[in-house]
């Protein structure tokens, strides 16, 4: 979130501000903010709640990021219940910072001016057309959620000045030319030295192992070797995509039901409005209107007028432009007056509303267009397969909850009368569950004691909204050990290779010390030279090495002895070391680099803060259920 922010503190704060409005409003909906009835919540972070309709809407938008990011690879990793539970658990901490920066800025005094508030609302996404701000997508979106100009205003102003804080974050980093070059020399560093394998064959020929140490070493480390409980189940898994696959829809169907809804496929008329605003209620705001209307009627601009006298600070730099506006969006009395004119280029006269006092002119009208039966067959037939399909699977749901309850110590009606298959797994553990089943609600059950020994069906079991389960535990077997004699080729490899490592790792660490003294050593070395970090030809164990030693003192030499990826032992010799070259047209991408990486450790650091001081109560448990309140 901070390098977008960074990235518009670097043009226009406007850029900045839609990061959060999206977060606010796109994510977790308008609406939440605006409802008076009591929705449960997913946390409360020092008095506040998140709302569970907020955090459904950030999981849904999270998700929607992560399959754009991923492509069909995302339906895999969604498939692992862990993957989503390690989702939702990252969205609900994201909204708890949110909330704690948000409740920090207000407690700070952060304040918003209205010519701030003002462009943030014409930079929202939802309330453009063709990249500029349209009154009329502002009027009706405000409108159908019953929200008020000025309590969405004062949403905004809120958000506004939690971004200042973000802001004032980012912009107080900085990197100096000298930290810059620094990084440089040290990213840009070679090294020269040399290394020398011990192969860890070499030794195992030579280790002996008694029986005592293998038992010894089994007893040491059983948990390697422990089976978890498992389960052997039947099971019934519905599916709705299978379903889909029955479906069909009537083409004569499909034509009734265009014909009796052609309403919905036919364009109204479309009328544009201009208006100038007097807000107020007394005397003198209706008779600044009057006057407004005298002018206008001998003859004097409306783009002008609106631009002079109209106090609605949106559309009167615009000539008093609403845009194309639909009948029923507006107050009642402005409607009314507007939708009586005619002609394009007639005006009103002054029409009172609860805003204020309006002077409205027809400044163009569009006909109405319907769409041909042709051109939304297939959406018609799409919406009607999948209202069928969703009905079908329902029943279906339906009958198998009826005729697992009805015979509870099987599931074989279940599969004669539906046509599903009744299937028994393999033996299998909580880690290795059949897709089908492979789900926290499942698992949960599956592995109850009670549930096990009952050997009955347990209820219908929705995995997610396409696909059910309903399962009986057929067999048990309990958490384990294996034994000895079951495991004993293992040991024995694990515990001579473990020999093999000590005696090898003893040699080469003699062979270090020679090194370090200076004396002669009877392995051979393999020279590097001047490697830098990027070096391909060189084992990485062995040049993460050579990187992480101290920079040796004059006529001195460091040595180090690493483990490689196959088990060897390496003797890793440094012996210079030569700083890396600056290149001063990267000295700009650096210091980028290096500030990002700042204002990051200072992020972290300020939430980190602001939880150690906060209360914080997480009601969401991890199967994705709000926790009672007592």
């Amino acid at each position: 979130m901070l390098d977008r922010i960074r990235e518009g503190s670097q043009s226009l704060v406007v850029k900045v501000i839609l990061v959060l409005i999206a977060l606010t409003f796109a994510l977790a909906g308008i609406g939440g903010y605006i409802t008076n009835q009591p929705e449960p919540s997913v946390a409360v972070v020092n008095g506040e709640e998140i709302s569970r309709v907020e955090f459904d809407r950030a999981v849904e938008n999270e998700r929607s990021r992560q399959k754009e990011q991923f492509g069909d690879f995302y339906d895999t990793l969604a498939a692992d219940p862990a993957f989503n539970q390690r989702l939702r658990s990252q969205v609900l901490d994201d909204l708890v910072n949110q909330k704690l920066v948000e409740l920090f800025a207000r407690d700070a005094g952060l304040r918003v001016s209205d010519d701030q508030v003002k462009a943030a609302i014409r930079e929202i996404g939802a309330f453009q057309v063709a990249g500029q701000f349209d009154n009329t997508s502002y009027q009706m979106t405000l409108s159908g959620l019953g929200y008020t100009p000025d309590g969405f205003a004062e949403l905004m102003r809120r958000d506004l000045a939690r971004t200042q804080l973000l802001q004032a974050m980012v912009n107080s980093e900085f990197a100096l030319p000298s930290e810059t070059a620094a990084v440089q020399r040290l990213v840009n560093q070679k090294r020269s030295g040399s290394y020398a394998s011990m192969p860890l064959e070499q030794y195992l020929d030579t280790v002996e192992v008694t029986d005592a140490e293998v038992e010894q070493w089994y007893q040491n480390n059983q948990q390697a070797f422990a089976v978890p409980e498992q389960v052997k189940v039947e099971f019934v898994a519905l599916d709705a995509d299978a379903v889909a696959e029955s479906v069909e829809v009537d083409e004569s169907v499909v034509r009734e039901w265009y014909d009796n809804n052609q309403a919905n496929y036919e364009t109204p008329d479309r009328y544009r409005f201009a208006h100038i605003l007097i807000e107020g209620e007394d005397e003198a705001a209706q008779q600044e209107a009057q006057e407004v209307l005298e002018k206008l009627t001998e003859g004097a601009d409306f783009a002008e007028m609106a631009a002079e006298y109209s106090d609605d600070i949106f559309t009167a730099e615009t000539g008093g432009d609403l845009d194309f506006i639909e009948q029923g969006t507006m107050d009642p009395a402005f409607d009314e007056a507007a939708f009586a004119l005619k002609d394009v280029g007639e005006m009103t006269g002054v029409v009172s509303t609860s805003f204020g006092y309006h002077i409205i002119k027809l400044t163009d009208f569009e006909a109405g267009s319907s769409t041909s039966f042709e051109e939304v067959r297939d959406e018609i037939v799409a919406d009607m397969r999948e209202d069928r399909v969703k009905q079908a699977y329902y029943e279906l749901q339906q009958q198998v909850s009826e005729l697992a309850f009805d015979i509870p110590d099987t599931l074989k009606p279940v599969a004669e009368e539906t046509g599903l298959a009744a299937r028994e797994s393999d033996w299998f553990s909580r880690n290795n569950a059949p897709s089908a089943l492979n789900h926290p609600a499942a698992l949960q059950l599956v592995f109850n004691r009670d549930f096990i020994d009952e050997r009955l069906n347990s209820d219908l079991i929705e995995v997610n909204d396409k696909q059910a389960v309903v399962v009986r535990v057929v067999d048990f077997k309990a958490a384990s050990t294996k034994p000895l004699e079951d495991v004993r080729a293992q040991v024995l490899d694990n515990l001579r290779t473990e020999k093999a490592q000590a005696a090898a790792r003893d040699d080469a660490e003699a062979i270090a010390a020679k090194l370090r003294a200076g004396e002669p050593v009877q392995v051979e070395l393999t020279a590097i030279d001047a490697a830098d970090r990027r070096a391909s030809d060189i084992p990485r164990a062995v040049l993460q090495s050579l990187f992480e030693q101290a920079v040796p003192a004059a006529d001195a030499v460091q040595v180090a002895v690493t483990e490689l990826t196959n088990g060897d032992l390496a003797i890793v010799q440094l012996t210079d070391v030569v700083d890396g070259e600056v290149d001063e047209a990267m000295q700009a991408q650096m210091a980028d680099q290096l500030i990002n990486s700042y204002t990051q450790q200072s992020y972290g650091a300020f939430i980190e803060a602001l939880r150690e001081q906060a209360d914080i109560e997480v009601r969401l448990d991890s199967s994705g259920n709000i926790r009672d309140q007592e």
